[in-house]
């Protein structure tokens, strides 16, 4: 996938147009069309980067970064919530007395 591919992909995913990026960021006209042909510098790959919140590795394509929308993060925080976490609750509360009783074998104090 190009940089032009990739930055078209993230702006779909935000539901926000190329015209609305350049806005935003002040950048001139059709900058991001211009993305066809080349691929910006340094700074620019930084602030596209954090305005997408993706890694310049990815925009670039030399990673594949799964792009959470915030509808999934809500569903992944509240499955965490319903079975993760009151697993977890489970084995450490299982856990600790062993745990607490090793370090006061061991002599180790905070």
């Amino acid at each position: 996938m190009s940089f032009y591919q990739r930055v078209q992909e993230l702006a779909q995913k935000k539901g926000v147009s190329f015209k609305q990026i350049e806005k935003e960021m002040s950048y001139p006209t059709n900058t991001l069309y211009g993305y066809k042909s080349k691929v910006p510098g340094g700074q620019r790959l930084v602030e596209l980067s954090q305005y997408f919140g993706v890694s310049i590795d990815f925009l670039m394509g030399q990673k594949n970064e799964k792009i959470y929308t915030e509808e999934d993060l809500i569903i992944i925080l509240q499955d965490f919530e319903k079975f993760i976490l009151p697993f977890s609750l489970g084995v450490i509360r299982s856990c600790v007395p062993k745990y607490l009783k090793d370090r006061k074998e061991k002599g180790i104090r905070q």
